[in-house]
């Protein structure tokens, strides 16, 4: 099968056609995400009419429940959340939050194999966090759930770096002094790693979970093993493991294939 996947984000629209085990069949094609509802309508329609495809996968900004947008993201145009992406394509469409896409991905065929209980959290300029519980999405009563608020995205790290009288916002540029000794990188490097140290132990007391993958920018900076041992320290389950995510940028296209053809395949 052959499904023609999206991820649609405030600044920018990604897609690519994609099997049902995820595997890409095209490059990924990037677009900046058009300033209003109707032309946004009008390019992924577009886009359907020119590829011989098998359905529709749309990784999103916003809540998604029961496969509708149900709240809009504050990133995308008014009248968003009122596409009908079916209509449009005269495809079958299957819709999920993009962390939740994310997710999936990294549960099929990414660090998160063979876990029934196991998450996501994808570190960039903000948090995002995806759930699977008992080898399904988790997305709660109303598709809301992993909306988190951990102070563990690269616009906290700036500001703590900031905090500390350190000159660098880039992460990278953090990290890479306090690898040089630089003190107050390195007071901001262990406030921020503490930070994520609490939010992986609060996700793991409230859910049990058998492994959390991170993802995004900030992740490429986490010393893994440090951090399951900090974790485990502060637990009494042992089971956890803290896990680099494996199927990277275009984890919310795949997930979002991968989803497809398990609701339509």
């Amino acid at each position: 099968m052959k499904i023609l996947s999206f991820d649609i984000g405030g600044t920018k629209i990604a897609y690519a056609i994609i099997d049902e085990k995820g595997a890409l069949q095209t490059e990924v094609a990037t677009l900046p995400t058009p300033q209003n509802s109707f032309d946004i309508a009008c390019l992924v329609a577009d886009i359907c009419s020119h590829n011989q495809v098998d359905g529709l996968a749309i990784a999103t900004a916003g809540v998604v429940h029961n496969n509708q947008l149900a709240g809009k993201p504050i990133n995308l145009p008014q009248g968003y959340e009122n596409i009908d992406f079916s209509a449009i394509s005269g495809l079958p469409c299957f819709m999920e939050n993009d962390a939740n896409a994310a997710v999936w991905a990294e549960y099929k065929i990414g660090a998160l194999q063979g876990c029934r209980n196991c998450a996501m959290l994808t570190l960039g300029t903000g948090v995002g966090c995806g759930l699977v519980l008992n080898g399904q999405i988790y997305g709660g009563s109303t598709g809301a759930s992993g909306e988190v608020r951990f102070p563990i995205s690269g616009a906290d790290l700036a500001d703590m770096a900031q905090n500390y009288g350190c000159s660098e916002t880039d992460c990278f540029k953090i990290k890479a002094k306090a690898d040089a000794e630089d003190t107050a990188a390195k007071q901001t490097m262990r406030q921020w790693q503490d930070e994520l140290v609490k939010a992986l132990v609060s996700m793991q007391e409230i859910l049990d979970l058998e492994a959390i993958a991170l993802s995004g920018s900030l992740a490429k900076i986490v010393a893994y093993d440090a951090l399951e041992t900090a974790v485990r320290a502060r637990i009494w389950q042992p089971l956890v493991r803290v896990k680099p995510a494996q199927t990277g940028i275009h984890a919310g296209l795949i997930g979002a294939a991968l989803l497809w053809s398990a609701h339509h395949g």
